[in-house]
Order: structure tokens, then sequence, then C-alpha cells
């Protein structure tokens, strides 16, 4: 890739880029954008032909990301999140360091958030405060309203327009946990996995909790058993080992969880079966919920916006 071809790629370009990884569409990513929509065209084809990648494919009126645009996502997202970060400095507006905060989140994204978050701050502002989690629910944007929460991490756009719905990244396929000596690891195809029963986390990052494999299954003109549905990571751990039941997850951070657990195997799923099983469904994105004032200005702290965004993406990677 010749240096000089970078070199004229603009913030612009990269921002258009994480835009369409986001939204996979690109009329939608210009109007966002408030940008002609041959201009994103031209912007995505500069950033192809730097490359030598066509970065997204289209399928069912989507763009599919490839693995390089995968690879790319995380630091173009910096990039931005950079200018931003200097742009609130100009401003003078990266925020009061509270004492303590308090985020909202799904069980798939709660594994090192403390940790992470905590180290993040640390290093990126130098303060020691207290981080605490809660659970996300149908009760969380109007925490978040009244203030009781700093921000939230979920799978769907908040209801309120009072909050902004971030959208940080989606899941790059799916993986499957079940214990070490289940007999799915013969085969594991997912016409063997319908035939085993499926643990649901109280979050699935689809509409109404509905399960693609389930799906799958029913378009085969089978039933897929639910065998139960859980409020956390240590709970379907638990009953993952006690049963021949399987679960299916796409947050590489909860499927490090599992493969720490002594007795249970995680292993990726084949992306053509992956596909299959996402078939009517989209990549799940996962959202930043952030409170909104009466002029539209996000209340939350850059410094805490930043954290949670990084820990987000590292917790895909």
């Amino acid at each position: 890739m010749p240096k000089d071809k970078l070199l004229d790629i603009s913030l612009e370009t990269i921002e258009i880029f994480c835009q369409i990884y986001l939204k996979k569409n690109a009329i939608e990513v210009a109007n966002h954008l408030d940008l002609s929509q041959p201009k994103v065209s031209r912007s995505l084809g500069a950033l192809r032909s730097v490359f030598d990648d066509p970065l997204f494919l289209r399928r069912e009126n989507q763009f599919q990301a490839t693995d390089i645009a995968h690879n790319l996502y995380p630091i173009f997202n910096n990039m931005i999140q950079c200018r931003q970060t200097l742009d609130d400095m100009m401003r003078g507006s990266a925020g009061i360091i509270a004492n303590a905060v308090e985020v909202a989140t799904v069980p798939q994204l709660q594994v090192n958030l403390i940790q992470s978050v905590k180290q993040a701050v640390v290093e990126l502002t130098a303060a020691d405060i207290m981080i605490s989690t809660t659970q996300w629910g149908a009760g969380t944007a109007q925490q978040l309203l009244n203030d009781e929460i700093d921000a939230a991490i979920c799978f769907e756009r908040a209801p309120s327009h009072s909050i902004l719905s971030k959208s940080i990244i989606q899941h790059r396929g799916g993986y499957l946990v079940a214990r070490k000596h289940h007999p799915i690891w013969d085969n594991p195809c997912i016409d063997k996995m319908i035939n085993y029963p499926l643990i649901k986390l109280i979050t699935m990052p689809f509409p109404a909790n509905k399960s693609p494999l389930g799906n799958y299954a029913k378009r085969l003109g089978k039933t897929l058993q639910c065998y139960a549905t859980v409020p956390d990571l240590g709970t379907a751990a638990s009953n993952l080992l006690q049963s021949d039941a399987i679960i299916v997850v796409g947050v590489k951070e909860a499927v490090n969880f599992f493969n720490n657990v002594n007795g249970l195997h995680a292993q990726k799923i084949d992306s053509a079966q992956d596909q299959s099983i996402l078939e009517n469904f989209s990549h799940p994105t996962v959202y930043l919920w952030l409170k909104l004032d009466a002029s539209g200005k996000v209340t939350t702290p850059f410094w805490l916006q930043r954290c949670l965004e990084d820990y987000i993406i590292q917790a895909h990677q």
C-alpha cells in the first residue's frame, strides 16, 4: 500500500468508513453526516483503492464488512475519538471528574468492565474513582434520565429522544459454548446444534429476544427447546456444566469467561453457518446510551464516553 495514498485520506473519509461499518447503508450514512450519496461513494472508493480491498460487500441490501474492514474499524474509530478529545480540550468541555460512576450493562458486556474502565480512567485523567455496574433493563432509560446512572451499554436504541444511542461496534460472529465432553463437539454444525436445548441470557442482542438459532430450526420445521433464560454468565455456566444445553454468544470477552470455566469449551461458528443462522436478522450492534440536555448536547463527560467506548471495542477483540 503506497504511503502517499494513505496521506490523501481525510478524517472525514475515515468517519464515513466508521459510519458505514456501523449503519451498513450508504444512504443512511449520507443523511446522518449531512453529505451527498456520491460523496459517500467516492470516499469509500478512495479507501478501497488505498487498501486494495472492497471493504464492504453488498448482501441483502446491506453492506457486510470484509476481514480487512473489521480490522480497520477499531483503528479508525480510535482516530475519530482522538479528534473528538482534542476538540473537547480546545473547548474546555472535558467534564468534571466524578467521585463515583455507575453504568447499566447487559451480562455479555459486564465481564471486566469495572477493572478495564477503572484502569482507563486512571490513564486518561489520573483520577481514582469508584466504578459500579447495574443490570440493564426496562427501567434503565428512566434511570439515566433521572441521573441515577451515568451511562448504559446494551443492544438496542433508547426509547427516549433525550438519550443518544451511540452505535459502537457490531458482533463479528457467534461462538458455540457447551461442556467439554458434550456430544456436539463430534460435529459442531448448526444442523446438530438445533437438536440440543438452548440457554438464553436475559438480554439477547436481537429484537424481542428472539433466537436466530431457534428461527433457523423453525425454517427446517423443528422446534428448538429453551433450557433456561438466565440473568448472568455465571448462572449460564452452571447450567451448561450440568446439562446437554448449549449457548451461542457473540462478545469475545464473554466467550473468554466461559473458556476460563473448568469443564466448558467455546468454539467460533463457521462464518458460512453463522450467516445461515443470521438469515432475516441484522448483525447485532452494541449501543452506548448517553443523556442529552434540553439543547441536545451530551451531558456525559467525554472522558467517561471514551473509556466506555474503548472497553466495548476491546471486549469484542
